[in-house]
């Protein structure tokens, strides 16, 4: 048996094979330098540290070009969204680095000719994102930026058409500065462009009701429905509390609560006084606007402020803390990205829809008639300005009749700080100031 010779294997494939290692060309190679041109895309280098991209995924290419004072660059990015979860991008990544500064060549060598063609390549890196999460982050960034824009327009617009002398001076020097500004690229043909469209530009300029309709969209509140014939129909759940978040939101611990008889406690008046109620009534849909009342009355007094300045959303930790331990995190995550700021700020824009949100998904609750005295005690609010929220809602505010006495079991002096607020159609929303008068 020691003997014995290995049979030769038939197939090849399953032995060991050798690698044939590249002859060195012999004699003289001529060197040839191939442009990369920007037309037709090129050889790539792509890298994907920490990545394990599958072997099917394709990726689209686009090319970026930017124009500056030093001259116009250009920008090769692939995309690809084949995952079904995850998109992948590659661009160059420049972190400053010496090795980010050296350039990559691909050479192909010809021994029949004798000639080493080398070409310049892209070094491109690829990550990776999490597809829900980016398209939120992209649709909320693109909302805030439009809101920017049109508010902006919007102020020029109306300080223009309603505003003072004074103030009608300064969008005008706003403008000619912005024409006239030396170290502006191209500024003749900006000149040029604007004088040669002015004429179309103010047959276009928007009338008093467009402008008008321009402030009531751009204002902090939901978007009313100004069409409804009902006042059901003006303020939907969907728009005030939104459908993904009303489904989450929980009320099963407020149910088996109130059904043993343990009671709810809650640090909120307004809503203390409906939770028995509703249970009973077997009204679901309204106890979870009832719990999105309380959680953004939380949210509302978890902001912290320093100084003048916006206030701030608290981190995840704290801020579920500070909403209790009874609140799932994706409800809390919901109401921070409904009502923050993309960097978690809380500006005077941002608190006021908050607060109208809270108001109108009271008139939901309460079948559009609202005694407004505890929301603005939870709120810790002026009679003022909580009458102010509803109104900004299209509400009449005013103090309680004698029927609302008896329904809300009021004294004739309990009743002087009380109001009522009430929905009806059509709706009256507060006017649009204008201009000072001008003096005769």
């Amino acid at each position: 048996m020691g003997g014995e010779k290995r049979k030769r294997q038939e197939d090849g494939s399953n032995g060991p094979s050798k690698k044939k290692t590249a002859a060195l060309p012999s004699g003289t190679v001529k060197v040839e330098h191939v442009k990369n041109d920007e037309n037709e895309l090129g050889p790539i280098l792509a890298a994907t540290p920490g990545l394990s991209i599958p072997s099917h995924i394709s990726f689209k290419t686009y090319k970026k070009t930017k124009v500056l004072p030093t001259g116009a660059t250009t920008e090769v990015i692939l995309q690809s969204s084949e995952h079904p979860r995850l998109d992948y991008l590659a661009k160059e990544e420049k972190d400053g680095s010496s090795a980010s500064q050296l350039k990559d060549y691909v050479g192909v060598y010809d021994p029949a000719t004798g000639k080493l063609q080398l070409m310049p390549v892209r070094r491109l890196t690829v990550r990776s994102s999490l597809r829900s999460e980016t398209e939120e982050l992209r649709n909320q960034q693109a909302k805030e930026e439009a809101a920017k824009a049109s508010m902006t327009a919007q102020r020029h617009a109306l300080a223009a058409e309603f505003g003072s002398k004074k103030s009608r001076k300064a969008i005008e020097d706003m403008t000619q500065n912005a024409i006239r500004d030396p170290n502006a690229p191209n500024n003749d043909s900006v000149a040029n462009n604007v004088l040669q469209n002015i004429s179309s530009a103010t047959s276009a300029m928007p009338t008093r009701e467009d402008l008008a309709a321009a402030v009531d969209s751009s204002k902090p509140r939901p978007i009313a429905n100004i069409a409804a014939e009902y006042p059901e129909d003006v303020y939907t759940i969907d728009v005030v509390v939104g459908k993904d978040l009303m489904s989450a939101i929980p009320v099963k611990d407020w149910i088996d609560a109130s059904e043993a008889g343990t009671g709810v406690q809650v640090t909120s008046r307004y809503v203390a006084k409906r939770i028995l109620k509703l249970v009973k009534n077997k009204q679901i849909e309204k106890l979870k606007m009832l719990r999105f009342i309380l959680l953004c009355i939380k949210f509302n007094e978890s902001l912290s402020s320093k100084g003048r300045g916006p206030k701030r959303v608290p981190p995840k930790d704290k801020l579920a803390t500070l909403m209790g331990d009874d609140v799932d995190e994706a409800v809390i995550n919901g109401i921070r990205r409904k009502f923050a700021s993309e960097n978690n700020e809380m500006t005077r824009w941002h608190i006021d829809n908050l607060i109208t949100h809270i108001c109108a998904a009271a008139l939901l609750v309460d079948g559009f008639e609202v005694d407004v005295n505890d929301l603005r005690n939870d709120l810790r609010l002026e009679n003022k300005e909580v009458r102010q929220y509803f109104a900004e809602l299209g509400c009449r505010v005013a103090a309680p009749t004698e029927t609302d006495r008896t329904k809300l079991k009021l004294t004739k002096a309990e009743s002087l700080n009380h109001f009522v607020a009430r929905l009806k159609l059509p709706l009256v929303f507060p006017k649009i100031k204008t201009g000072p008068s001008k003096k005769r």
